[in-house]
């Protein structure tokens, strides 16, 4: 009679563990390809970087528009305090003319004095005459345009130019970076609401389970088939397992509330997708070839160095002079006569710097040792990035070799829960033993979803040092479970 009550207990338990179902929630189903489209939709860092990439397009064409002419107005009105004017003494004007005559013609002041023997006195009396001839009056207006070409620089137009390119690559370089840095925390945060939903399940499936048998137990107490130590140690597991689901009841909300600030959205969505590992592993030498010929980092790093090289040839093109086309144009003019300034005008230009008080030379040394310095960074980039690719090819390789041994592990903890509750069955071991065989159960999925997770993020974080996120996707729905 005992035993046949025994196994009745049993059974309800495994029916309990078997059947029952997880509490009624809606929440979206999100796939994996749709998570991403979410994050390049909504995420604001990569907006950042897009808008970024914009901006350096705009400066490179501003740069570009030092080869046209440059054309401005330009006008004023002008207030005098007096008329200008041009002033001459009639006296001093005829000595002048006269001394020119005299160059020309030898003896004609002589001639002149015969001729007209008031010749001098004139003179004299000229001498207090004043002319005066007015030139611009109190008040003036002028309208001009005008245009200037840079015919020649020096090279500074083409290494402005060559600049202006590697900004608006480093700026795809950085939005590459951003994109795939936030697609690899994304997989993270993903992967981690599905292994806290899945622990918060097992840890659901575990409290059902216990609860079921602390209530056969209490049953099989009162009836005296087991002791209250028996039954004390089913009521200990069943408060543990009320802990632990709170826990991981915890642990899924968190994980929930980081996935939905990454994407951008409100609403409670369940990761829709599966876990997966590759056939084989790459070696880690191709692996580490691959993040040096793609890795956006060192691309950034590279472009900065081309920009600083140019600038480093700017510098140098300071010893050459520069060259301009210019053209005036009057457009209206008020009181400003054409015989002073004239209303058009055309010409060239030079400026030629010959001593700038070694600003030049300064610059040079600058740009020379700045190119050194991201020589530096690119070389410590370079080492750095190894050193993670071989961290994580370790880290992948461990992985692969949990999965596989935990799968097993995960065999022999059901076949030990069911020799436990047969044996607890036929009162052959403790109620102790039952709920330590369904807590090492408990434990091994636990562990093996946790060496899944690890193997499906640190494959995205590898992929992201080689800028190659987007092929987790390819991946997935290849080798997908």
């Amino acid at each position: 009679m005992k035993q046949q009550v025994l196994t009745l207990a049993i059974m309800a338990a495994l029916g309990a563990d078997l059947h029952a179902q997880p509490p009624h929630q809606h929440p979206y189903p999100l796939p994996l390809e749709e998570a991403v489209q979410i994050l390049l939709t909504n995420n604001n860092t990569i907006k950042i970087s897009q808008h970024t990439v914009e901006i350096a397009r705009v400066q490179k064409q501003q740069l570009n528009a030092t080869w046209y002419p440059f054309i401005s107005a330009s006008g004023g009105y002008f207030h005098f305090s007096n008329d200008i004017s041009a002033k001459a003494n009639m006296g001093e004007l005829a000595q002048d003319a006269l001394g020119n005559m005299e160059e020309a013609f030898p003896g004609l002041g002589q001639l002149l004095q015969q001729l007209l023997p008031q010749f001098e006195q004139t003179l004299s009396a000229l001498g207090n005459m004043t002319i005066s001839v007015p030139l611009v009056r109190q008040n003036a207006a002028t309208v001009d345009a005008t245009a200037i070409w840079p015919l020649f620089t020096g090279g500074k137009r083409i290494f402005a130019g060559k600049i202006g390119k590697e900004l608006h690559t480093t700026a795809i370089h950085f939005n590459t970076l951003a994109t795939n840095t936030q697609m690899a925390i994304m997989f993270n945060a993903y992967y981690t609401l599905k292994l806290s939903s899945e622990v918060e399940q097992m840890q659901q499936e575990n409290l059902r389970y216990i609860s079921k048998l602390l209530e056969n137990a209490g049953k099989l107490k009162k009836e005296g088939f087991i002791n209250k130590a028996e039954y004390l140690v089913v009521q200990v597991a069943s408060d543990e397992a009320v802990r632990e689901l709170e826990k991981a009841r915890h642990n899924r909300e968190t994980a929930s509330r980081a996935l939905n600030a990454i994407l951008g959205i409100e609403h409670e969505i369940t990761p829709y997708c599966s876990y997966f590992t590759l056939d084989t592993l790459p070696d880690i030498y191709s692996i580490q070839q691959d993040i040096l010929a793609h890795n956006a980092q060192l691309k950034i790093l590279q472009s900065q160095g081309n920009i600083l090289g140019n600038r480093e040839k700017m510098a140098k093109s300071g010893y050459l002079p520069n060259i301009a086309l210019f053209a005036r144009q009057n457009i209206y003019s008020n009181n400003i006569p054409k015989n002073l300034i004239p209303r058009a005008t055309i010409g060239a230009a030079m400026q030629w710097n010959l001593f700038d008080g070694l600003a030049r030379e300064k610059e040079i040394k600058k740009s020379r040792l700045e190119q050194e310095q991201i020589s530096f960074a690119a070389d410590q980039a370079e080492r750095d990035l190894e050193t993670a690719a071989t961290a994580l090819h370790s880290t992948l390789a461990d992985a692969t070799y949990n999965i596989k041994v935990l799968k097993g592990t995960e065999a022999l903890a059901c076949e030990l829960l069911r020799e436990r509750e047969r044996s607890f069955a036929e009162g052959l071991c403790t109620s102790t033993d039952v709920v330590g065989a369904r807590t090492t159960l408990t434990k091994a999925r636990t562990a093996l979803n946790l060496a899944r997770w690890q193997y499906c993020t640190t494959l995205a974080n590898l992929l992201a040092l080689s800028s190659k996120t987007e092929k987790f996707i390819e991946l997935h729905n290849e080798y997908r479970q």
